[in-house]
């Protein structure tokens, strides 16, 4: 304990200068015993206060024997045991110290904490309580006593001894904020905000206080009054990001969206922001304008947001992506394309960037720039899976399946996240069947579906090449079934369960579903070539014609179709 030496020296004194009032005290104990004793207390102080423990016990107890009523042992061996946790211990010579002298108020205040730590609650409120019969007007033990009632949940008692602290002591932040915290425990809130009041008038520049208080005008229904105290926030420091960030939920609420926007510009466009906190308020908004796309307002206003940091922080990499992000929400690739060009330009160890840009090409259809892209790529930001997959990819819409399978292989062993890696081996299991390697694919199917049983592109392609081999139709009919369920009008899910039904001879249920795929209006020349060989199955020859010939229409290097038709 801090108060250790204190406590003690003056008894230690006493005896050294007045050995007769000693003797009086006890009288049955030499001189020679006493001075003993006294020997044993200061090694055994000395060993507690290098934390030797049981020694301290030792020589503390050698006291005790000596001198059973003296105070000052009894509560230094209380305080070892209280510090070896011993409460039993602890509270019986704590209690003795207390009895030889009650005025003492180290000793009330050791009990106390003994009783506290025992979880007797009420011995400990009684013992401050005796402490300030004493002395009255002692804050410090009106704060203990306060966190006592806190402690048993009484906290209207605790409020009641925080007022007694303000009235010896006058306003203090850290009492008006424990009464806030009791109020706000109790559901007060009127009282609660009181208390936030006192506080801001007290410390008038602490942001956390503001930001408290406003949000409590908020949830009382005065957004005004919220507002007021988040304008003063914000006049103390502009730079704030969660002032500007409560502001805006206030701008939101009363879709107040030129003024959302017009209050980040403010931010971002000032240099002495961290790029990193002006991040955080595009994020928001950019959320918010996601969420609410209708609001033609707000989008206008989150892209002038967006257009802002890309401008102003050209050179941070997040700031890009996110540009990036926004462009290709609003469909507009090719800004997004020049956007990630500069991040490549600019960071290019950015992974992110590179993945992103090839996704986009990839997903225009542009396989060579991809493939273009992917060496450099690959060297700035190695063992990236996206970069992998979309080269591997690209290579496999460009007919190239040995280079497909080489990088779709690496992007396999790369690290990703196991719904992607399922696709990943997917889109390999396709290539390693258009090279001929049928064991190869088996293996490639079977770990992305272990990888994620819900792919359903690997359920489809799966099955369908189990149904071109005629194998396992059972299980590709239960493969084809799982992946149509997930997306129900997919026209080549619904070619593929058709075709599996029409290698198992159920002409009805393939021209059926072979049917439904058509009538999606996505079909392809195959799964038109399929209708006419189910009608073929069942002899109508005149529309086995009719699906051949659209089929040729739509694919004219299928000309074995014209010696059919």
């Amino acid at each position: 304990m801090k108060h250790f030496f204190l406590s003690f020296t003056l008894p230690v004194i006493l005896f050294l200068l007045a050995p007769s009032a000693v003797l009086a005290q006890e009288s049955s104990t030499s001189d020679a015993d006493q001075n003993r004793a006294m020997g044993y207390f200061i090694d055994g102080v000395t060993h507690f206060e290098n934390g030797e423990f049981e020694l301290a016990l030792d020589k503390l107890t050698a006291a005790h024997l000596i001198l059973s009523d003296d105070a000052g042992i009894n509560y230094a061996l209380s305080d070892v045991y209280l510090t070896m946790g011993d409460l039993s211990n602890a509270a019986y010579y704590g209690q003795i110290a207390v009895d030889s002298d009650p005025e003492n108020r180290w000793y009330r205040l050791n009990l106390a904490e003994i009783y506290r730590h025992s979880g007797q609650y009420e011995q400990s409120i009684n013992a401050l309580k005796a402490i300030l019969d004493i002395a009255p007007g002692d804050v410090d033990v009106l704060f203990l006593l306060a966190e006592s009632y806190l402690e048993t949940g009484r906290l209207e008692d605790s409020n009641q001894v925080l007022d007694q602290i303000l009235t010896i002591r006058g306003s203090i932040f850290e009492v008006h904020l424990r009464k806030f915290q009791n109020y706000n425990a109790l559901r007060d809130r009127d009282s609660a905000l009181n208390e936030l009041e006192k506080m801001r008038d007290l410390n008038p520049g602490n942001l956390s206080t503001l930001h408290t208080i406003s949000q409590y005008y908020m949830e009382m229904g005065d957004s005004e009054a919220a507002r007021e105290v988040l304008i003063e926030a914000r006049d103390r420091n502009p730079r704030d990001p969660k002032t500007q960030i409560l502001l805006a939920e206030i701008y939101i609420n009363e879709n107040e969206w030129e003024k959302l926007g017009n209050t980040f510009i403010t931010i971002i466009e000032d240099p002495l922001v961290p790029a990193s906190q002006k991040m955080e308020i595009v994020r928001f908004m950019y959320l918010q304008q996601q969420s609410m796309p209708q609001e033609e307002v707000l989008r206008a206003q989150t892209e002038k947001v967006i257009l802002a940091i890309s401008e102003h922080e050209s050179d941070f990499g997040p700031a890009q992506l996110v540009a990036a992000d926004y462009y290709m929400q609003q469909n507009n690739p090719e800004a997004a394309l020049e956007t990630l060009e500069r991040v490549n330009e600019l960071l290019p160890s950015e992974a992110d960037a590179w993945s992103q840009r090839m996704q986009i090409l990839f997903q225009l259809g542009r396989y060579d720039e991809v493939i273009a892209l992917s060496d450099e790529a690959n060297d700035r930001a190695p063992d990236n899976a996206f970069i992998q997959f979309f080269t591997g990819a690209a290579y496999m819409f460009s007919d190239d399946n040995e280079q497909a399978e080489m990088w779709l292989e690496s992007a396999s062993m790369s690290p990703s996240q196991r719904n992607f890696r399922s696709i990943i081996y997917g889109t390999l299991g396709d290539v390693r069947h258009d090279l001929g390697k049928w064991d190869e694919t088996v293996d490639a199917f079977t770990m992305a579906l272990r990888l994620d049983a819900n792919n359903h592109t690997a359920l489809n392609n799966y099955a369908y090449y189990l149904s071109l081999r005629s194998e396992k139709l059972d299980e590709a009919l239960e493969m084809s079934e799982r992946a149509v369920s997930m997306d129900p009008n997919n026209a080549a899910y619904l070619d593929t369960i058709g075709w599996i039904h029409f290698k198992k001879g159920n002409y009805e249920k393939a021209r059926e579903y072979i049917q439904q795929s058509v009538d999606t209006g996505d079909a392809s020349a195959e799964v038109y070539e399929h209708l006419g060989d189910v009608y073929e199955a069942i002899s109508d020859l005149e529309n086995a014609r009719k699906w051949w010939k659209k089929a040729f229409e739509m694919d004219p290097d299928r000309t074995y179709l014209q010696e059919r038709i």
